[in-house]
């Protein structure tokens, strides 16, 4: 089993510059940063930073798309021990001042625009009283209150006297502060803010690195969000420990991730099942040499078998690794071995993480579920959060007087002890006293040739509690007949579990995640059904 370690951010950064201080550590665009840069210049924005006023616990936002200053600014804030707010950059003006408002944010470090979205006009806009506590908002490029430095603004220099007051800000930072607050996805109602310490982060984005066998050798296109845990464990902080150039894009585009593969033999790709199957579905694909990807993780929601063999084969990734996690346990709870063959990694998300207790647990009879026995998913250890941010209840609710975390997934371990997850307690459908995965249906409906994508979800009803709508996007130029869906389901599952309502869609409503907003499909069905 492998060791826990006991740093913080700040800490790590500072060993990977001195470890390997002439390597490539950030690159976007024309621009590249060695590790010695990214920790130098970290270090004199964190003395910008003290002398603006930010200091140990102030709650600063980073409202942008990925580019090097947010992760130099992430690094930077850490490093003295204030706590980083990773703020959607999809969000717009209700939102922002909901998310601003409830974590108490001093300091807003923003960018300028995030595709359609001007964030200039929406800070220009927002209600100012609602927010008693913010100080100042700083946008990410060069101006007189913070030297953003690009390469080649070397040397620099911090007097003796900066250099104390630097030293004492990163000694009074230990490895239990919180180091940031993210946010769940919400997609069913308003997100929560999740604390997620220095030891925590860094003791599971090691743990991955060790898993993925990732080195200084390795090149990581980095396309998923970094406000998101996925992108700042398995992204920059995965960067660190092993020492790989972080390959930034602004944010997910198709033909961008292949172009970025190509021009600069990126080895490793993570992504949400969303973002690999664009990636297969691209006609333009076979246009572009990705000899060069050797690993990766999927992870974030759920990927069918068919589907994932189909990523597997289509880009030749041998090392496409499925985890399970989520933003409350930092967020690697479970992932699958390097060696495992492709029909494991088809149909399991892998096992427990080293110095992580999982376990299956059965409600209704108030035990440890047994093998193959379907329960909700609990979990314990260092990747725990802290707690959501001002919500003692929703806290309490989640994790116990013991310390597990309920995680309000649904799955079972097999008898070789690999978890497989089925679906969320939530959105599990009860009708007419039957309970009913989506899982099991979507993965039928799944098989007819003219399916796309599907996603089954309840609706309302009256009589039994709740109807089976089955949402799915046929294939390009392919037409789908409700009534054969319907049969086929019939030929194989219950009649309980047939969907009453079969929508045609030409494209799901999705988080800038890749993941489906539930609550908006669900208006839209109801919309159409009514």
């Amino acid at each position: 089993m492998n060791n826990l370690i006991s740093k913080t951010i700040g800490e790590c950064l500072n060993e990977r510059a001195k470890t390997t201080p002439n390597l490539c550590g950030l690159s976007y665009r024309d621009y590249s940063y060695s590790w010695r840069e990214v920790d130098e210049i970290s270090d004199f924005l964190a003395l910008d930073f003290l002398k603006l006023g930010i200091k140990k616990g102030s709650h600063v936002a980073i409202w942008s798309v990925n580019n090097p200053n947010w992760v130099l600014s992430y690094f930077a804030l850490v490093k003295i021990g204030a706590v980083a707010i990773l703020v959607n950059t999809c969000y717009k003006e209700v939102e922002l001042v909901q998310i601003l408002e409830y974590a108490d944010v001093e300091f807003i470090l923003c960018g300028r625009s995030c595709k359609n979205t001007n964030y200039d006009e929406i800070l220009k806009n927002i209600n100012t009283s609602r927010l008693p506590k913010l100080k100042k908002i700083l946008y990410l490029e060069k101006n007189q209150e913070i030297r953003w430095y690009m390469r080649g603004d070397y040397p620099l220099y911090m007097n003796d006297e900066e250099k104390e007051i630097l030293l004492k800000a990163k000694g009074n930072v230990s490895i239990d502060d919180t180091a940031s607050i993210m946010f769940t996805s919400g997609t069913t109602k308003m997100p929560k803010g999740v604390k997620l310490s220095h030891y925590s982060l860094i003791n599971n984005s090691l743990e991955l690195t060790r898993q993925m066998k990732w080195t200084s050798e390795d090149k990581m296109c980095i396309a998923v969000p970094l406000f998101h845990c996925f992108g700042i464990t398995a992204g920059i902080l995965s960067g660190v420990h092993s020492g790989a150039c972080l390959h930034l894009l602004k944010y997910y585009k198709t033909l961008e991730v292949l172009e970025q593969i190509e021009k600069y033999k990126c080895t490793v790709l993570n992504g949400v099942p969303t973002m690999f199957m664009a990636l297969v579905r691209n006609t333009k694909l076979r246009n572009y040499d990705l000899s060069s990807i050797k690993s990766g993780i999927v992870a974030g929601s759920a990927i069918h078998p068919e589907e994932y063999i189909n990523i597997c084969e289509c880009l030749k990734i041998k090392h496409l690794q499925t985890s399970y996690g989520q933003t409350e346990t930092s967020p690697c709870i479970s992932i699958s071995d390097y060696e495992d063959s492709m029909v494991v990694k088809a149909n399991t998300a892998g096992k427990c993480i080293d110095n992580v207790e999982l376990k299956i647990w059965n409600k209704e009879q108030n035990r440890e579920a047994l093998e193959n026995e379907i329960g909700e998913i609990l979990t314990r250890g260092y990747h725990v959060m802290q707690g959501y941010y001002n919500m003692q209840e929703e806290t309490k609710s989640t994790i116990d007087t013991e310390g597990w975390l309920h995680t309000g997934d649904l799955g079972f371990l097999d008898f070789n002890g690999y978890l497989h997850v089925t679906g969320r307690i939530k959105e599990m459908i009860i009708r007419g006293g039957e309970n009913i995965s989506p899982l099991e249906i979507e993965h039928w409906i799944r098989k007819l040739n003219c399916v796309e994508q599907v996603k089954v979800i309840g609706v309302q009803a009256e009589v039994l509690q709740e109807e089976i709508a089955a949402c799915i996007i046929p294939k390009q130029g392919m037409n789908l007949d409700e009534d054969e869906v319907k049969s086929f389901v019939a030929e194989n599952l219950a009649d309980y579990k047939v969907p009453k309502y079969i929508l045609i869609f030409d494209e799901f409503p999705l988080t800038s995640s890749g993941k489906i907003q539930l609550g908006e499909l669900r208006r839209q069905i109801e919309k159409r059904i009514k």
